[in-house]
């Protein structure tokens, strides 16, 4: 990983509130547990996607960068894995999708490498021919992993659907 995405990847994790909670500051068991989230819908993961878009702007302009988007994505992922969890942002406060399996742990330097280059071809894909994300295509993109995941078209993810989603938003697959 280049300086500058370390540098960006470590601006979004202290500043945009990805790393919320660590593992440790929460209990036993907490992706299972209260904190869970049972249900999510197309509606509140826009919603989401738009809060981690502000946050993940780190310039401002209204748009990601490719350095600002791939850094999301590895930090995104590394978090997922240290913790086993990812965070979804509803109304009130993060609620947890634990991820299925997983034995936390830190990415190895080939998850980075791929993770971020799944990220670029991610990010190429989405940005269009301006070459930045907006918020309407970040939320598309994440629409696109909620969709994959939906798979009984009832535009509510719920049990498996959830641990799906979680595992594709943490690791970023291609054609997810």
């Amino acid at each position: 990983m280049g300086p500058l995405l370390i540098k960006s990847a470590a601006a979004i994790a202290a500043v945009a509130g990805l790393a919320f909670a660590s593992a440790d500051d929460l209990a036993p068991g907490a992706g299972y547990g209260e904190d869970a989230l049972s249900s999510l819908t197309r509606a509140e993961l826009a919603d989401h996607a738009l809060r981690v878009f502000e946050r993940a702007d780190r310039n401002g302009d209204q748009a990601l960068d490719v350095d600002e988007y791939t850094a999301l994505s590895v930090v995104t992922a590394e978090l997922a894995q240290l913790n086993g969890f990812i965070a979804i942002e509803t109304e009130d406060e993060p609620s947890l999708i634990a991820l299925p399996g997983a034995s936390p742990s830190a990415l190895s330097r080939s998850e980075h490498i791929r993770i971020n280059a799944v990220a670029q071809h991610a990010f190429y894909a989405y940005a269009g021919g301006d070459g930045r994300i907006d918020a309407d295509e970040f939320v598309a993109a994440q629409s696109a992993l909620f969709n994959a995941a939906d798979r009984n078209g009832n535009g509510t993810l719920k049990r498996r659907e959830l641990g799906v989603f979680a595992q594709r938003q943490a690791s970023q697959t291609i054609g997810a």
